[in-house]
């Protein structure tokens, strides 16, 4: 797709006059930074905002009592030491998370990074996913690297870490060393990342979130007198509007559609209005972001609670980014209405619906690993942890599922008072599939099988920033472990190449036809995809004897003759078994692709043995599968799965790696089925469960 196909999808999907508004606010933006050229804050003006005499007086009032009823406010510190036993583990956890910050020892996508004490230094410009660093000026040494390598190091989530062992640690020497390295962090930071240039200062999303973890890690620790420092004082505190001025002068509202980054922005920049409303524009930061954060989730929340970025990835990051602005509105007194209660507690349900029994999350459309309330360590994949919040927040014992134990971020949030909410909630359970209607995404369900369908449409309002050619592709989880999966997002502008590839048809557990792509990925656009697949349900239903999902999608019917693909998926109870049904109607001899992404290596052709082959022929008849090629997927000698595929082809094992999370590679194989054949055309796939029931659960 050409930029001119690009700009003319968007004529047609946006509503009438939105490229016009957006082409209005960039012009907007450009010329207001033009005329508007902030001086750089001088210490003078800094005191008098405070009202403080010097370094020393500036603080003492820094450190004096602030949005006291923030969950992160040091006076709330001794009641939540006093409960924080009753979580297991949170006590160690939290200790170890501020001994690994006090270290310098970061995990950054996976990846280990030490920098040590020895060194007095963190390399705030490191690339750690490809070793090579941004100069001053936020360019890079080398083409290739990728700058979600130093902000992760930059977001300062360390910041809450060291603050969090603070709080519970029975040491008072632990107190002081974990409130010297935020110290002498933050300065470092400010010395080598003056603001307005270098790569930490090249995303608003970025200083936002920044601004908001030191925030929130400073009002913990305000108390200690290792931050009452007269250099700290001023140096924070010119950090801090330094930060407020930035994201307000770059405020991500510019582009065809505002997305997470605007939110991320809104939430900065209330954070700093409500915990330090002295600061010059903190009243105007209060208000921008209230009336913001009200539009926003209505319009970035579908009716069903899904993100619309059309992402899980980017649900969990939304949802987080709603709920710490919450958090904040209720403190700073600032009403974000009922609406805004019912559309962040209609995206817990959501998250409810999308999980499996396991906590994970399948992964739909991009997923960068990002969290706005990073107060415990988690997978990218890991979202279980969500439900424990939302049913404490919201009293809603839906949430509150049978066998998972209260979280770290809810206690820090809500402290004792939701801990004794969630205890007092009965719990439910859920067993049976559920859909997210507007969203496009169908969930078949039993007691130890799960099948996630994507079958809506891309999101953004179809600009499809996040989105995959993913239509009718499936993730399949049994016994609690994924089986089939979608191989993720390892990459953004990094690697253009291997962007595309992740996001193509071919990257999904989907058919191909003739190499196309369901939908065509527009040139030198890393975060568009129009959606021309179209794609809808036709029958979502379960019963006694079985769940199944049928759907299609049109992304084929540019090719001459046209063709439709359609996808019956029927997980049968008794058989214990997914039949996966693929029509494709239209003319003419076409190159057909069926895959089957895997988790992992671990995957052998075989035989079916006896008992296998009569337990297909009860789904199927006889012919009709491959029953000397079977692929056997688990640990070899504790198989979790039996595939067979349509007798028209033998399955090869493909190398494919997997990305459980952005940067994330692992390697692994793809089941892929090939032939060449004339439409209308019928394949046929079974999946049997071969780990008995309730083997391998919550692994």
């Amino acid at each position: 797709m050409d930029q001119l196909e690009y700009y003319a999808y968007l004529a047609t999907t946006l509503p009438p006059g939105g490229l016009a508004k957006a082409a209005a606010r960039k012009l907007v933006r450009r010329a207001s930074r033009a005329l508007c050229s902030r001086p750089e804050p001088q210490d003078r003006d800094l005191l008098d905002a405070f009202c403080a005499h010097d370094g020393r007086d500036l603080a003492f009032k820094l450190s004096a009592p602030r949005a006291s009823s923030l969950w992160a406010d040091a006076s709330r510190r001794q009641a939540l030491a006093e409960v924080a036993g009753r979580v297991p583990g949170l006590i160690g956890r939290a200790i170890e998370r501020a001994d690994r910050a006090w270290a310098r020892d970061f995990t950054v996508f996976g990846r280990r990074v030490s920098f040590g004490r020895s060194s007095g230094v963190v390399d705030w410009r490191l690339d750690p996913l490809h070793g090579a660093r941004f100069d001053a000026s936020g360019a890079p040494e080398r083409s290739g690297l990728d700058p979600k390598g130093p902000w992760a190091l930059g977001r300062f989530e360390q910041a809450l870490a060291l603050a969090q062992g603070a709080w519970l640690s029975p040491s008072e020497e632990d107190h002081a060393r974990f409130a010297c390295e935020l110290s002498a962090q933050v300065r470092h930071f400010a010395r080598e990342n003056p603001g307005g240039a270098g790569v930490h200062w090249a995303s608003p999303m970025e200083v936002a979130l920044r601004a908001t973890n030191l925030s929130l890690a400073f009002l913990m620790l305000r108390h200690r007198p290792e931050l009452q420092d007269a250099h700290f004082a001023l140096c924070f505190a010119r950090l801090l509007l330094a930060h407020g001025r930035f994201v307000e002068d770059h405020l991500e509202f510019t582009g065809a559609v505002p997305n997470n980054h605007l939110v991320a922005n809104l939430v900065g920049l209330l954070h700093l209005g409500v915990i330090f409303p002295e600061l010059p524009g903190a009243r105007a930061w209060r208000s921008v972001a209230g009336q913001g954060l009200r539009t926003e989730i209505e319009r970035q929340v579908l009716d069903d609670g899904f993100s619309f970025e059309g992402s899980t990835g980017y649900h969990r990051l939304g949802t987080e980014l709603f709920t710490l602005a919450l958090f904040a509105a209720n403190a700073g007194r600032i009403d974000l209405g009922e609406s805004y209660r019912l559309r962040l507690h209609a995206m817990y349900r959501a998250v409810g619906r999308y999980l499996t029994e396991a906590g994970l999350a399948p992964q739909v459309g991009d997923n960068d690993s990002g969290r706005a309330i990073p107060l415990c360590d988690r997978a990218s994949l890991e979202h279980g942890y969500l439900l424990p919040l939302g049913a404490a927040l919201f009293q809603d014992p839906e949430l509150k599922r049978g066998g998972v134990p209260y979280c770290d971020e809810a206690l820090f949030l809500m402290g004792p008072a939701g801990l004794e909410r969630f205890e007092r909630l009965p719990e439910s359970s859920l067993s049976r599939s559920v859909s997210l209607p507007r969203a496009g995404l169908y969930f078949l369900r039993s007691r130890d099988a799960y099948c996630a369908i994507a079958c809506g449409p891309n999101g953004q309002a179809g600009i499809g920033g996040h989105g995959h050619n993913d239509k009718l592709g499936v993730e399949i989880h049994l016994a609690g472990r994924p089986v089939i999966v979608d191989p993720g997002s390892p990459c953004y502008t990094s690697d253009p190449k291997r962007r595309n590839l992740y996001r193509s048809t071919t990257a999904h557990s989907t058919l191909q036809v003739d190499g196309e792509d369901q939908s065509r990925l527009p040139a030198g656009r890393l975060f568009a995809l129009p959606d021309a697949a179209r794609a809808r349900m036709l029958r979502f239903e379960s019963t006694p004897l079985c769940e199944r999902f049928a759907g299609e999608h049109r992304g084929y019917e540019r090719l001459s003759p046209a063709v439709r693909h359609r996808r019956e998926v029927t997980f049968h109870r008794g058989a214990r078994a997914f039949l996966i049904v693929d029509r494709l109607t239209g003319g003419g001899e076409r190159e057909v692709v069926a895959r089957f992404h895997l988790p992992d290596t671990q995957a052998r052709v075989r035989p079916a043995s006896p008992g296998e082959r009569e337990r297909l022929l009860h789904l199927v008849r006889e012919g009709e599968l491959d029953l000397a090629n079977a692929v056997e997927l688990g640990p070899e000698g504790a198989p979790l799965a039996l595939l067979a595929v349509t007798s028209r082809a033998s399955p090869e094992l493909r190398r494919f790696d997997y990305s459980p999370g952005y940067g994330e590679l692992r390697e692994a194989r793809c089941v892929e089925v090939g032939l060449r054949a004339g439409l209308p055309l019928e394949l046929v796939a079974v999946l049997v469960l071969l780990a008995r029931e309730g083997e391998g659960e919550g692994t």
